[in-house]
């Protein structure tokens, strides 16, 4: 452990969280920049579908959220650093082994504390982010009511969930002293199979409705599509999306032969059969090539590497102490070692990115095979009106965060194909 007593890393996880904020603000007024350069002009390739009107409103909320995103990002900064420098993770750790003297117990009443805490310091930003900053451009349906209920659920969820993880790692590192983060390791991976199993008729039931699609407009033209790429599916759903919000989107959920398709009722309000068609094809193209196991498998290799490095640093008290945890437990060193690397993890973010777009360009190659590229093009086209979407994004911000192609270039490599 020579290593670890040589480092610096307080004076590394300052270095690290000031860069990451500064990139972030940088790379979000590059964006604001590029936004405000082209307010005066809508995008020719846009012009016929979206309004002067349309596109101003577009305009000034994709500027809002990014203002939004900058006022986020130093709250964040400055609450990383008052958890861990400045003594509250350590705080609620003694608040925990005082309470308790088992290592389990503790472990899952630092979990709600913690998770206690984020809440309490996150809805503000919630509050404000529906029902001001949504609402003010006409996206928010969420009414009050249902704002209580999901976080009163989501917090439950989360309860749940951190007690099992957390007693899961803890009881595996009492029991077992060498490559105890291996075992650890292949016990959550085990549990975060079961969750994607059990999660579309166990969990998000508990969020929104789910009803069979009914309208035979979609569904003849879905289910002829489903048996000409032979894919199986467990049902075609609708979401009650509208209950919160306007914006339309479909996605799969399951897994394996579980695989439902899921379909926003906000989405069918506005698109032809004709686009649901391609835009479903573009959706059966990342199941069909591989795409949602790739990411399966990447997942769980940053999963077993970030387990690898916990046991690593694990034994270390300096790297601990260093980053401001004095109550040194099972539970809190844990906590403390996701809290400090969530800010490494972000500058690898461009990677993920670029290879998500590059799965997007590779699906919509896929859709061609079956679906009429003009109805993927004017499916895109309303998605992107209805969302409010950037039409002018910053290469850079979107090189760094977008998993999406921006719709321009989707849409000129989609006419470039046909």
């Amino acid at each position: 452990m020579e290593f670890f007593n040589s480092v610096n890393f307080k004076f590394i996880f300052i270095f690290i969280v000031t860069l990451k904020l500064l990139l972030e603000s940088y790379l979000v007024f590059r964006n604001i920049s590029s936004i405000k350069r082209n307010k005066e002009r809508i995008p020719s390739r846009f012009k016929d579908i979206v309004t002067s009107q349309e596109y101003s409103r577009a305009v000034n909320y994709n500027i809002s959220k990014l203002r939004f995103q900058i006022v986020s990002s130093f709250t964040s900064s400055a609450l990383l650093l008052l958890i861990t420098l400045g003594g509250l993770l350590s705080l609620l750790t003694k608040i925990a082994t005082e309470t308790t003297s088992s290592n389990v117990i503790g472990a899952i009443l630092l979990g709600v504390l913690f998770i206690i805490f984020s809440e309490i310091v996150g809805m503000p930003f919630s509050i404000y982010s529906i029902f001001f900053l949504e609402a003010k451009y006409g996206f928010n349906k969420t009414t009050v009511k249902t704002f209580i209920l999901d976080t009163i659920k989501q917090f439950i969820l989360s309860v749940v969930l951190i007690s099992i993880i957390f007693s899961i790692i803890v009881i595996i590192i009492q029991y077992f002293v060498s490559f105890w983060w291996l075992y650890a390791f292949i016990a959550v991976f085990i549990f975060q199979v079961i969750l994607f199993f059990v999660y579309p008729t166990l969990i998000a039931p508990l969020f929104n409705k789910f009803e069979d699609l009914s309208d035979e407009r979609f569904k003849e033209p879905i289910e002829k599509l489903l048996e000409k790429v032979e894919f199986e599916s467990k049902g075609l759903l609708v979401m009650n999306a509208s209950l919160r919000s306007t914006h339309g989107n479909a996605f799969f959920t399951g897994f394996g032969k579980n695989k439902r398709i899921v379909f926003f009722d906000t989405l069918l309000k506005t698109i032809t059969p004709n686009e649901m068609e391609a835009i479903l094809g573009h959706e059966l193209g990342h199941s069909k090539l591989g795409h949602i196991r790739e990411g399966f498998v990447i997942t769980t290799l940053f999963s077993f590497f970030s387990f690898y490095i916990l046991g690593w640093v694990f034994s270390s008290d300096n790297f601990f102490t260093a980053h401001g945890l004095t109550e040194l437990t099972i539970f809190s060193k844990i906590l403390m070692f996701y809290l400090v690397a969530s800010s490494y993890v972000f500058f690898i973010r461009p990677v993920s990115s670029y290879l998500s777009r590059k799965r997007e360009f590779q699906a919509d190659d896929f859709s061609l095979k079956y679906t009429n590229a003009e109805h993927m093009i004017s499916g895109l086209l309303k998605l992107s009106k209805d969302n409010a979407s950037n039409l002018t994004p910053d290469p850079m911000y979107s090189g760094y965060y977008y998993s999406h192609p921006p719709i321009a270039e989707r849409i000129k490599s989609l006419e470039e194909k046909f």
